[in-house]
């Protein structure tokens, strides 16, 4: 399967690398490796690191689902969602935001969230989790940020991994993280070919000339032996191409995930 996916990233320029595992007992075995440690601008990838972040102070009591925050002014972001345009009046709950910001890739959501939990923290924790190329440096939309070389990061490799550590038993609030995930929007990259019944708990991520598309395949042959599938592309000159390309990967991997 490495070598079908190699020739079919090959029709690329850029950069690109895709990670395959099959979770066994909740320990990950590797089944393609592509330049696992490419560093990318991550874009809406890192979304999932600041969700286990909120799940994580969920379950210590620092944050609850339930409580209602407001949208402030400086955490509106332009491009993708809902909430920059909505009356600045709206309070929504802490499941709400981060409903919005995997579901629909919500930019303020996302912001209003990482204000919550703290940038730092969500950094700490992944550390922790010996994943250190993923790592915020920005709020999103901060593009004068981005302007001064201060981006959002990840590796294929990480990310993999993360969404490894995702299907073990010890990840907190794993049934919420999971179940915003399963409800992702864009089913237009990886899971394009396989049909809208196909559970695969992701979330994508893109800006100009990159994208990303990352998560937990559940196989109805074996839903008991996930596949993490990891995508992620940066340099790109041709958006419809590159989404087709990867839609052609994750056929591939739904037709031979051994």
């Amino acid at each position: 399967m490495q070598e079908q996916i190699e020739q079919e990233l090959a029709r690329l320029g850029g950069r690109s690398s895709c990670i395959v595992m099959r979770m066994e007992k909740a320990v990950p075995q590797d089944l393609v490796s592509i330049n696992p440690n490419t560093l990318y601008p991550a874009a809406s990838l890192v979304k999932v690191p600041i969700l286990l972040e909120v799940a994580r102070q969920v379950a210590s009591g620092r944050l609850s689902w339930e409580e209602g925050h407001a949208v402030p002014e400086a955490a509106r972001a332009t491009s993708a969602g809902v909430l920059a345009d909505l009356s600045a009046e709206l309070r929504l709950s802490v499941h709400d935001l981060a409903h919005l910001m995997i579901t629909i890739s919500d930019n303020t959501a996302a912001n209003v969230l990482l204000d919550l939990v703290g940038m730092d923290a969500v950094n700490a924790t992944m550390q922790e989790l010996g994943l250190p190329s993923i790592r915020l440096e920005r709020h999103f939309m901060d593009l004068e940020a981005r302007a001064a070389g201060r981006d959002n990061w990840a590796t294929a490799g990480d990310m993999a991994r993360l969404f490894a550590y995702l299907c073990t038993p010890e990840v907190p609030e794993r049934e919420h993280i999971i179940d915003f995930l399963l409800q992702q929007n864009d089913t237009t990259i990886l899971p394009a070919y396989w049909g809208e019944d196909i559970p695969f708990a992701h979330k994508t991520g893109g800006l100009a000339g990159i994208i990303h598309d990352a998560g937990i395949l559940f196989p109805q042959q074996k839903p008991d032996m996930p596949l993490i599938i990891v995508a992620m592309t940066a340099d790109q000159s041709d958006e419809p191409l590159t989404r087709y390309v990867l839609a052609r990967v994750g056929q591939l991997i739904y037709q031979r995930p051994t």
